[in-house]
């Protein structure tokens, strides 16, 4: 019976319909993103894990030294969202990281929904004044641009205690150059009436951080790193760093 059984692969026609129909989805996604423009005043409304936004800036798709990781999270799911001014605070500080770094291109991830709310799998990202980070990478011969273009994987990459990708140990984890631009995103947050909140970056690594000239500098300056994370957490967050924001007092 089984021998008989002749598989029917779809016709020409059905292929067709069905790339036609996911190039419709993909269009229709993209559209409020294509079409956006920032103007105004945002607001932020309840807190960071049950809240929403309202009139949610969109982040540049890239910059001069800088990008988004995911164009599929850019134009498809649109969760590149901000505050009006982390919007200004995310691309000051790029400016800044420019002079300090000429040579490297920085990358930041997931922000946030247009009106907030829950981006799932993140339980906080909900009112625009949170944005995850790709925490750059060096080798002896300078920083690994390959590992910038995996998309979503990216946050599935792991890192040792000394921040060694378990992939390929002489990649690493360029804490001196992390710490300065949590520094620099605290001084240009300031400019805009804000502040860095809090840092969620991995527990275990955070020896590391501080240990570099910039991470001293960053220890002294007091910014709140969070102290205990349950595993599963502390494990996610050593190919990003998750920075809040919050309003100056």
């Amino acid at each position: 019976m089984f021998g008989r059984m002749i598989y029917r692969f779809p016709s020409r026609r059905r292929r067709l319909f069905a790339c036609l129909f996911l190039f419709f989805v993909l269009v229709l996604s993209s559209y409020p993103q294509v079409t956006h423009r920032n103007q105004g005043e945002s607001q932020a409304v309840g807190d960071y894990g049950r809240g929403r936004l309202v009139n949610g800036y969109l982040l540049p798709r890239r910059g001069p030294n800088f990008r988004c990781y995911s164009w599929l999270s850019y134009y498809v799911l649109g969760r590149e969202y901000v505050h009006s001014r982390v919007y200004h605070t995310v691309l000051d500080a790029y400016q800044e990281m420019a002079r300090q770094y000429p040579q490297r291109q920085f990358v930041y991830m997931e922000t946030g929904r247009k009106r907030g709310g829950r981006p799932w799998p993140h339980r906080t990202h909900q009112i625009g004044l949170s944005v995850d980070f790709m925490s750059p990478l060096r080798t002896a011969g300078g920083a690994p641009k390959y590992y910038e273009g995996l998309g979503f994987a990216r946050y599935l990459l792991n890192f040792d205690g000394q921040g060694r990708a378990r992939l390929n140990r002489e990649v690493s984890i360029d804490f001196d150059v992390l710490a300065a631009h949590v520094l620099v995103l605290d001084r240009q947050a300031r400019r805009h009436g804000l502040r860095v909140s809090k840092v969620i970056f991995n527990t275990g690594l955070k020896d590391e951080l501080f240990a570099t000239k910039s991470g001293q500098k960053l220890k002294a300056a007091g910014i709140y790193f969070a102290q205990q994370l349950t595993p599963t957490l502390n494990r996610l967050h050593d190919d990003h760093y998750h920075v809040d924001f919050a309003p100056l007092p």
